[in-house]
């Protein structure tokens, strides 16, 4: 038996800051979550796998656009033409509600409603059972895990969950709770990061199938699993358009406009990279180097690079002089003053109550990378003077 895992599809994102980027590039970014998804679905029929879990946020939001829909019912369809079935939950990007398909997917698809529930089906000589819900909201607090049956009367089950470890806000859970349920595998989604949580039976997480911003890094994919005489093999396939990944060049005083592109060029050389670039030392720089990062003239010298892509420029300012001790120590005092991660959340209620920011603001180092650009902005100021 075959079986595919894929999970956080999101179809239709919206990438940002790429207006500038030539329109071929932009073109191709856009439609990059829908080759991704399409290179999971020829992979299931070149493969023959008997059927793709989809552990949710296939689409990017809840109100998913007639293409998303379109696309996804054609792909469906081909799977079904090759006897191809495929077993959808929705996440909290795309949760489910009872209006949900403006389309109706054909009839190898089933779509895990609210309620945990087992769907069952024959696969190489098994029976196999396919345990999961769909959110029906963004989200999900409730212990859903206890809600999921001991193993049942299979031969080989799979436990379908949209989740985060121990995440309030997304149906936590514990790794424990799951390898208690004694299913075969659990098919994980919701995290972008692939990770592997337990090996016997497989706990995965797929991570998302195409890196979406420039912390979103590395390749991207699904796995297709392979179960012979109830032995599973996991293999990662990679399915990304566009990697996103970080570098970093030193910047010395003896740098020129000439010397800094150089330096830039010889880190942009893995084609179909998406390359967030810090400038370390970016004091020793001149000030007409310097105009020219801030104005953007440097990053849209490599906008046309048909290979790797220069996404953005960080330059990164140390100061050229250290501080005095009772400098210092105003500096070290004020981080703790003004830095409070509840006067932040307390500055705008509206912002915070946007998920994308308050998700932002909770990530344990998000407090971190603030002072790192605040103090960022005074040394650059600092080195003025």
């Amino acid at each position: 038996m075959k079986f595919i895992h894929a999970a956080d599809l999101h179809l239709d994102t919206p990438f940002s800051s790429i207006n500038s980027f030539y329109g071929e590039l932009q073109e191709k970014l856009q439609k990059s979550t829908y080759t991704a998804a399409r290179r999971v679905f020829q992979t299931a029929i070149d493969q023959k796998v008997d059927f793709v879990i989809l552990a949710g946020d296939t689409f990017d939001d809840t109100d998913r656009s007639l293409e998303a829909q379109t696309f996804l019912k054609d792909q469906f369809e081909l799977l079904n033409k090759s006897g191809i079935k495929v077993y959808l939950v929705y996440g909290n990007h795309d949760y489910y509600r009872n209006d949900y398909s403006v389309i109706n997917f054909p009839d190898n698809v089933t779509v895990f409603d609210s309620d945990v529930n087992t769907a069952t089906l024959e696969a190489d000589g098994m029976k196999i059972g396919i345990t999961g819900f769909s959110y029906y909201q963004q989200h999900v607090s409730d212990d859903m895990i206890s809600r999921y049956p001991s193993r049942g009367d299979f031969d080989y089950q799979i436990g379908i969950l949209h989740a985060g470890v121990m995440d309030n806000n997304y149906a936590p859970f514990k790794v424990t709770d799951l390898l208690a349920k004694g299913y075969d595998y659990w098919a994980l989604g919701h995290i972008h990061k692939r990770e592997i949580l337990n090996k016997m039976p497989y706990v995965i997480y797929p991570g998302d199938t195409q890196g979406r911003n420039q912390n979103d890094l590395g390749e991207k994919g699904f796995y297709l699993l392979t179960v012979k005489d109830k032995i599973t093999t996991a293999q990662f396939v990679p399915s990304s358009v566009y990697v996103w990944n970080k570098e970093t060049i030193n910047a010395e005083e003896d740098d020129t406009l000439d010397s800094l592109l150089l330096k830039i060029s010889n880190v942009l050389v893995n084609k179909n990279t998406m390359t967030t670039l810090t400038i370390n030392n970016a004091q020793k720089l001149s000030d007409d180097v310097v105009k020219a990062i801030d104005r953007g003239e440097i990053l849209h010298h490599f906008r046309n690079n048909k290979s790797a892509i220069l996404y953005k420029i960080y330059p990164k300012y140390n100061r050229k002089n250290n501080l005095s001790t009772i400098d210092q120590k105003y500096w070290d005092d004020s981080k703790t003053n003004i830095f409070d991660l509840d006067d932040i959340k307390d500055l705008d209620s509206r912002l915070y109550n946007n998920e994308i920011i308050r998700k932002h603001i909770n990530q344990p180092d998000f407090l971190k990378h603030m002072q790192e650009l605040v103090e960022n902005t005074v040394n650059k100021k600092y080195n003025g003077e």
